[in-house]
């Protein structure tokens, strides 16, 4: 049995694609034993959630589904939750607001088949914004680079020459947006302040000796921030956790580091390589004072002003 944690909130119109592409077995490719929790705080998402997985528990007998109310104490509380309830020896965590493409669930499962010491897989999160305005833009490419840095790391693509200006690392995070998990390898809970709760699972797997897979078969679609508003909102957060995971007593190592704005100036050159015309050439001109200003606010933010965890975990609207 497998079991797949999918966390929502205010999400009922996505949640049933959402939920659909995991639990049909059709689509998914996975015609084993599957427990799907969903874990949300508000009855609109739950009814929601519910009508669909009914539909899908009639249609397949190996499916088993629960919901658990989300105490809205923030994610990893949820997740927590979750955890305590999965009864499967591989755990698939997701979100509400993204959907998986098809076969993706088989990709994630089959891919610890390949190696006995494998204890994470992420798959790939891909853009399904428009490409025509600048942040449907910057969600393509900061996906690819992505995708494109992970390859790299797995040695798949570094000896390429015209990507020899990017360092290998002995280690990337896996992508809370569509991952799998051994339960064996994971901690019986969170901190409930974390704020990158993937990079911590992903940290914890890593520091017991296990590798961390990549399957870039394994599709999520995802909608990123429509402003820059709001990618400085959610980028705080994502990013800036990377500082905050220093506070976990050895979860993160001097040569584990995975973020940071010097990390990020091995991909210097990545936007400009990417672009594909002159207007996507000019708006990768703009990531560059971009990042420097949203490493400026994560830096302010935790190290100066110390801001807590509800401050610093806020809701943004326009990836719904």
């Amino acid at each position: 049995m497998i079991t797949v944690i999918l966390t929502s909130y205010k999400e009922p119109n996505t949640i049933g694609k959402a939920a659909q592409s995991i639990a049909d077995s059709k689509y998914s490719g996975y015609s084993g034993e599957m427990q799907l929790i969903q874990i949300s705080p508000d009855k609109e998402t739950l009814e929601e959630g519910a009508k669909i997985l009914t539909h899908l528990k009639n249609e397949n007998s190996k499916l088993q589904f629960e919901q658990i109310t989300d105490p809205g104490k923030g994610k990893p509380v949820a997740l927590n939750l979750g955890l305590r309830a999965a009864k499967g020896e591989i755990i698939i965590f997701t979100d509400g607001d993204v959907y998986f493409e098809k076969n993706a669930v088989k990709a994630l499962i089959d891919k610890f088949s390949e190696d006995s010491s494998i204890g994470g897989v992420s798959g790939r999160p891909v853009s399904k914004d428009s490409k025509s305005t600048m942040m449907g833009y910057y969600g393509h490419l900061f996906a690819d680079a992505n995708h494109y840095r992970r390859e790299i790391d797995l040695a798949k693509a570094h000896q390429e020459t015209s990507r020899i200006f990017v360092r290998r690392h002995r280690f990337f995070p896996m992508s809370g947006y569509i991952m799998a998990v051994k339960r064996e390898f994971l901690a019986e809970s969170l901190p409930e302040d974390v704020l990158v709760d993937d990079a911590y699972i992903s940290y914890y797997v890593f520091n017991q000796g296990k590798k961390i897979a990549y399957e870039p078969e394994a599709i999520a679609f995802i909608k990123y921030p429509a402003n820059l508003n709001d990618y400085f909102r959610q980028k705080k957060r994502s990013t800036g956790g990377y500082i905050q995971l220093w506070k976990y007593p050895n979860i993160v190592k001097e040569e584990t580091k995975s973020r940071s704005p010097w990390h990020e100036l091995e991909m210097f050159w990545f936007p400009f390589k990417y672009a594909k015309n002159v207007r996507e050439f000019f708006w990768s001109g703009l990531i560059i004072p971009i990042r420097a200003w949203l490493w400026m606010q994560i830096i302010f933010e935790q190290r100066i002003l110390k801001k807590d965890f509800e401050k610093t975990w806020v809701r943004v609207e326009s990836t719904k």
